[in-house]
């Protein structure tokens, strides 16, 4: 209901910033969803008839090989549209998505997106921004994949989260470096075992920061 609409811009300072020149006829036809985690999938390589803005809540983007084997592409969070490329150039998805928390998300219509792009040149800005964006959030991790060995994407993505004071966790890991689990696993082991980090209740801590930064000049 578009009164749901409307509340969540009210109250969501991303949604009020996205859709406020939104055009009525648009917004009466969103449609307001809640998954919990890992109910909300989309596969590479298949059509979908709807895009999706995120109002809260995290979701992965990745590629995965027949093989089973997968690479994470980005994570994305309140604000962020999923299959807005897509559904401008009537693609199949190019990766697949699924939530890592719960999400809540507005459901759009492909063409009622397009036709919003059309006729809301602000919005569209906001669009060119958000796809430049993962331009260069992708083409940032395209670098750590193919030039970085696992223990320095590791160290350097522990040094980082430090510094701008977030938790740490094994499975954030796994979202950032492009290893195996059982690999991480090592390297996390190595690294405590010289008391450089501990990892207390799932939770990395760093205990030496000049230590790790000495192995990681090492490996450069």
């Amino acid at each position: 209901m578009v009164e749901d609409i409307l509340k969540l811009i009210k109250n969501n300072y991303k949604m009020r910033e996205l859709l406020s020149s939104c055009p009525l006829f648009i917004l009466e036809r969103m449609e307001k969803c809640n998954f919990p985690a890992g109910k909300f999938e989309l596969f590479q390589g298949k059509k979908y008839d709807f895009t999706y803005i995120i109002v809260s809540g995290q979701i992965k983007i990745f590629l995965i090989s027949t093989n089973g084997k997968s690479v994470v592409l980005d994570i994305y969070g309140s604000g962020m549209l999923i299959g807005e490329q897509e559904a401008i150039i009537n693609k199949a998805y190019s990766a697949s998505v699924l939530n890592i928390t719960d999400v809540t998300l507005l459901k759009i219509n492909n063409n009622d997106f397009r036709k919003w792009i059309s006729c809301d040149n602000l919005f569209a800005n906001k669009l060119l921004h958000n796809l430049s964006l993962q331009i260069y959030n992708l083409t940032q991790r395209t670098e750590r994949y193919s030039l970085y060995s696992a223990m320095e994407q590791i160290i350097s993505f522990l040094i980082k989260s430090y510094e701008n004071n977030e938790t740490i966790t094994r499975e954030k890991l796994t979202y950032e470096v492009d290893t195996s689990y059982r690999n991480i696993n090592r390297i996390l082991k190595k690294l405590i075992d010289l008391k450089a980090i501990e990892i207390n209740n799932g939770k990395i801590y760093i205990l030496n920061k000049k230590l790790i930064e000495r192995i990681l000049e090492k490996n450069n």
